[in-house]
């Protein structure tokens, strides 16, 4: 049998086609994978090419298809598919070779990298002189392309370069000038050179991982219509050799992942949990859980999971944890009702009205509460009185701990005589019952998305939803995303993550402007690896290119409405307003100011909430679009007052107020991450301190 294979590109071209000529394309390419080698078929070289096995085959009278296919051997690509002069010229420029040295299959357009590039008159220092030849072919770099990557001369110019080089050999160069040795560069990337290539065996390099970054085998028409359906989520079919070795690996205990937004952790997550399904789910009843911090997140990953797998869908549960202790005990005939801002807001009025003054405000209990009593799972005077209150900003003596105590035991009381719970204790009572009772669950693994939002009593509950041993947990997460609660130590809430521990550093997402600028707002903050060590951003980069964010001031609310008014109306001209998301810090400003500028300007928009349907602009919160990804991200009102926004009872509180401030720049710098191409930043009044200078 023939082996036919679609390359990334093609996915490209396929879904720049006006939707009413894909009909055709796709036709074709059932056929074409039917039966490469069908007399109906004409493959026609062409002159003057740069690659002698290329062919273009004709789909009509003015589309024409790219084939790679050598006039020996049974392998057969499509690489390209667009109208008649575009095809041919496309296929003419481009040479498809086995990289000598490490085997891959690899495109490579030399006029376009020769543009990118220019001999330089005079010759300075080049940016990547100290490596030899020999070491960068070591990394993938086509022979025919290292006259131009010895012209580089400054960073800006390789950033330029790498959109026209293979993936593999464009990170090891990024990590190289970032001043990461070789060898450290070398375990980074998943496939080593090969010993003996034989540059004619298009069969074996398909096989190889960075061929499968771009090129994809087609086995089956469920493959093939799976990929035409949605060419453009190619999250789904292409992975990265490090994301494509965490998902099959077998881990003798918890792993962990680590990765800066874009790096496609969560792209990971979804693959582990679906070959998981796949290999650890024997029996009809067995499952593999993916859960994630917030319902809106879990309902992303839910759909995303309905259009990757395939029958291996039945195998997995996903849902918010929250959703699922309260689901679990309602199985076992425990009921939650869950207390309301506002309830728990009556119950601390009641506290505080009934005890003894402390002179301490209700903002300050609150936290004391959250951040003492909560997070040490605190359940008696005694147990209060002797545990450490570290990072809190105000000492509290012992009799001044015992007057406090009694204002809490009487919330909690005050919530018991309501029959409310806070979702904490519905968390430690799911966690009890489970470490009591040991009832039969249907786990296999369990995927945890989004971990550094967890509390540590929602860890210690995930443990216990399955027992310790090989491939049981899997999580991703990334504290400079950490806009929900605190820092935790795994090991403290028994998950042992020591030697299973990885990182993903390439961002898909967003350009290397955005990055750098986003990153700029997080300088001096230390952040955390989820096991109480440091984490370090060392070799997280972008392959991707692009403008600088656009970041505007001004000196009032109406200035600040006049501009976005403008470039809305300008960005809606040249795409489409779907791709476009306005975002501020809260409901009351989504709602009274910006929503109010585009209902004025008549232009179709959807608020992102629960229940969000509909085209038009996106306008959301800036919690509200963690997890999702826009082509331009405008991110409206960061003025100061607003981001960091101000909470009174932080005030006669440094400790609180700087870890406040903490999760405040975290969220500014998750909304800033969401863009994929454009960003735009506003402010009035006085700039937030948190925007880069």
């Amino acid at each position: 049998m023939p082996t036919v294979a679609i390359a990334s590109e093609f996915l490209d071209a396929f879904a720049r086609i006006p939707r009413a000529q894909q009909k055709k394309v796709r036709e074709f390419t059932e056929k074409f994978k039917a039966d490469p080698r069908s007399s109906a078929i004409n493959y026609e070289k062409l002159n003057a090419v740069k690659d002698s096995n290329v062919r273009t085959v004709r789909i009509d009278q003015k589309y024409r298809a790219v084939v790679l296919h050598p006039d020996q051997g049974d392998v057969y690509i499509l690489t390209w598919v667009d109208n008649h002069d575009e095809a041919m010229d496309w296929a003419v420029k481009r040479t498809f070779d086995i990289n000598p040295v490490t085997g891959a299959l690899q495109i490579v357009s030399v006029s376009e990298v020769e543009k990118a590039v220019q001999p330089k008159v005079e010759k300075k220092l080049g940016l990547l002189d100290a490596f030899d030849d020999d070491l960068l072919l070591s990394f993938g770099v086509p022979a025919i392309l290292l006259p131009a990557v010895r012209a580089i001369e400054q960073a800006d110019e390789l950033l330029s370069l790498t959109k026209h080089l293979p993936a593999e050999s464009a990170e090891a160069l990024l990590w190289l000038a970032e001043g990461i040795p070789p060898e450290e560069v070398r375990e980074t990337i998943a496939a080593e050179p090969e010993k003996k290539v034989d540059t004619s065996d298009l069969a074996t390099a398909l096989q190889h991982p960075d061929s499968r970054r771009r090129f994809v085998t087609i086995q089956t028409d469920h493959d093939l219509n799976t990929i035409l359906n949605a060419p453009l989520d190619k999250w789904r079919v292409f992975l990265h050799p490090n994301q494509e070795q965490l998902v099959t690996k077998t881990f003798n205990g918890p792993a962990r992942v680590l990765g800066g937004p874009g790096t496609g952790k969560t792209v990971c997550a979804m693959h582990r949990a679906r070959h998981l399904a796949k290999t650890a789910c024997g029996q009809p009843g067995d499952r593999v859980l993916f859960t994630t911090y917030t319902a809106n997140l879990a309902r992303n990953v839910e759909e995303n999971l309905h259009h990757l797998c395939a029958d291996e869908i039945e195998k997995l549960e996903v849902v918010h944890l929250h959703s699922w202790a309260v689901r679990f005990m309602r199985t076992q005939g425990v009921e939650f009702d869950i207390a309301t801002p506002d309830d728990m807001n009556q119950c601390w009025e009641t506290a505080v009205s009934s005890s003894e003054d402390t002179g301490l405000d209700v903002g300050f209990l609150k936290q004391e509460w959250d951040q003492v009593v909560q997070a040490n799972n605190i359940q008696d005077r005694a147990a209060y009185l002797k545990v450490p209150r570290t990072g809190r900003g105000r000492a509290l003596t012992r009799p001044h701990r015992a007057r406090v105590w009694q204002i809490f035991e009487t919330y909690v009381e005050a919530l018991r005589s309501r029959g409310k719970h806070e979702w904490l204790n519905v968390i430690q009572e799911t966690r009890r019952f489970l470490e009591q009772r040991q009832p039969a669950l249907p786990y296999r693994a369990v995927v945890v998305d989004e971990a550094q939002d967890f509390h540590p009593e929602e860890w210690k509950l995930i443990r216990a939803t399955i027992p310790p041993g090989t491939n049981d947990l899997f999580l991703v997460g990334d504290a400079h995303q950490r806009i929900y609660g605190r820092k935790v130590v795994l090991r403290q809430c028994g998950i042992n993550i020591q030697g299973r521990s990885s990182r993903l550093k390439i961002n898909y997402r967003t350009t290397e402007q955005i990055r750098t600028w986003a990153m700029a707002m997080l300088q001096g903050v230390k952040v955390d690896d989820l096991d109480g060590e440091a984490d370090s951003d060392r070799g997280y980069a972008s392959l991707l290119a692009g403008p600088s964010p656009e970041v505007a001031h001004f000196g009032s609310e109406a200035e600040e409405q006049e501009f976005l008014g403008q470039r809305l109306l300008e960005l809606i001209d040249n795409r489409p307003p779907e791709d476009i998301c306005v975002v501020a810090r809260t409901n009351k400003m989504v709602r009274d100011g910006y929503q109010s500028l585009l209902k004025s300007l008549d232009i179709k928009y959807t608020l992102l909430d629960k229940h969000s349907e509909g085209g038009g602009v996106r306008l959301a919160t800036m919690h509200r679009v963690k997890g999702l990804e826009f082509p331009v991200m405008i991110l409206a009102g960061v003025n100061a007052g607003v981001v960091p926004l101000r909470i009174k009872a932080l005030e006669g509180d440094p400790a609180s107020k700087e870890e406040h401030n903490s999760l405040e720049r975290s969220l500014l710098f998750v909304a800033a991450t969401r863009a994929r191409d454009t960003l735009i930043v506003s402010s009035w009044g006085r700039r937030s301190p948190f925007l880069p200078k």
